[in-house]
């Protein structure tokens, strides 16, 4: 399959003047959970809001999740939120809280974690090879990172980089693993934009070195 794929590529880069403009479909891994499907873990991030009669009684703009699995709130101190989904967190609050206020309205949210080697709720891709900062690129709450995008949050390309046969490995749900080679740089010459894939998670992302 790897082969037929590889392949394929080759021959639409080589036939680019006789109409063949896309790259082969690329099979679809497990697709992005949805926010309300994602389950609180260590290094999460999370808002809390307490509402009362349209009042913001408690406002907890960033609480991270313990390496026990525990956030502290106000009222409730230590608190375990391990494997629990925002709908089920926000049920568990509401009981919680309607010992302290008549009809709480909790809000709850994840937050984006700003530090560099931050978790996101979403996943990551991994980025190797030619790359000035190769490592972890964390998938952002909308799930549109490109791979270009994943590239510049590395660092850029290095010296050297061969960004006409980037690699990206994906795994599918049966356990088999599929790769691409993707010609970034026509992306930019020949405006093959859907050449520039939305990456999911753990898709790993390899540049290769040019060979002079």
């Amino acid at each position: 399959m790897k082969r037929i794929l590889l392949i394929a590529t080759g021959l639409c880069l080589l036939a680019g003047m006789s109409g063949c403009r896309s790259a082969p479909p690329f099979g679809h891994g497990e697709a992005g959970k949805a926010v309300e499907e994602v389950k609180l873990r260590p290094g999460l991030i999370i808002s809390m809001s307490v509402l009362v009669a349209g009042k913001k009684e408690i406002d907890e703009p960033a609480k991270r999740v313990s390496d026990g699995g525990t956030i502290v709130l106000p009222l409730l101190g230590e608190t375990e939120v391990l494997e629990l989904t925002l709908d089920d967190l926000r049920k568990k609050l509401t009981r919680s809280y309607k010992k302290f206020f008549i009809e709480p309205q909790i809000i709850v949210d994840f937050v984006r974690d700003t530090d560099a080697e931050g978790i996101s709720p979403w996943g990551y891709v991994t980025v190797l090879g030619r790359v000035l900062k190769p490592g972890r690129v964390s998938i952002p709450a909308t799930r549109d990172m490109t791979l270009s995008g994943a590239i510049q949050k590395s660092g850029g390309f290095a010296t050297s980089a061969k960004d006409s046969a980037i690699l990206v490995t994906r795994s599918l749900p049966d356990g088999r693993t599929e790769t691409r080679t993707i010609n970034l740089h026509a992306v930019g010459t020949a405006g093959r934009l859907e050449d520039d894939i939305i990456l999911e998670a753990n898709d790993v992302v390899y540049v290769p070195e040019a060979m002079f």
